[in-house]
């Protein structure tokens, strides 16, 4: 499969998941308590496909290969997907860690969940879209067929090493996860 594709079918996975994220911050503003096994799942989901798997992708196979592409033209507009990447990370960590608090009724930490899930999702999906619009399309025109068969073997590579069946387990969670907003 085009190693772009794939990106791109990951993202599908990653819609998902922020379309329960989108219900979740709407809890959050009516004032109801999200339960501890859906933010666990939150956050499993968001460290381990989103950043582990399709970001590891992107930042240590692609964006590498493109960076060496164009004598340096195209760095602004890869900083600028690194540093989304890391503001995601650091959401997902303030999330992880005001769960204790949020259950316990505390405001602050209520506040800090909802206004990071709020950044969270708007920075991802936005992410999402200049990916897929802009860079992507980017990306191929600047990759030779050598360069795209590469990635393709590390993108197989890496998909591997998750072993058989991570797609299909993450695409559970999201069910999970949406099963656990609706209880």
């Amino acid at each position: 499969m085009d190693p772009i594709n794939v990106l791109v079918s990951e993202h599908t996975l990653i819609r998902q998941f922020l379309s329960s994220l989108s219900f979740a911050l709407e809890k959050l503003e009516r004032g109801e308590t999200l339960s501890k096994e859906y933010v666990e799942q939150v956050v499993v989901f968001a460290r381990n496909f989103v950043d582990k798997h399709h970001h590891f992708k992107e930042e240590y196979q692609m964006f590498r290969m493109v960076a060496q592409k164009h004598d340096g033209r195209l760095d602004a507009q890869l900083d600028a997907l690194r540093n989304q990447h890391e503001h995601g990370r650091r959401y997902i960590t303030d999330i992880a860690a005001a769960l204790d608090g949020h259950l316990a009724g505390d405001d602050i930490k209520t506040t800090t969940m909802l206004e990071s899930l709020a950044a969270y999702l708007s920075m991802l999906r936005q992410h999402i879209n200049r990916e897929d619009h802009i860079f992507y399309p980017m990306a191929r025109k600047a990759l030779t067929g050598e360069e795209f068969e590469q990635l393709r073997t590390s993108f197989t590579e890496a998909d591997a090493k998750a072993g058989e069946g991570f797609i299909g387990e993450y695409q559970e969670r999201v069910l999970k996860m949406e099963a656990l907003l609706n209880a």
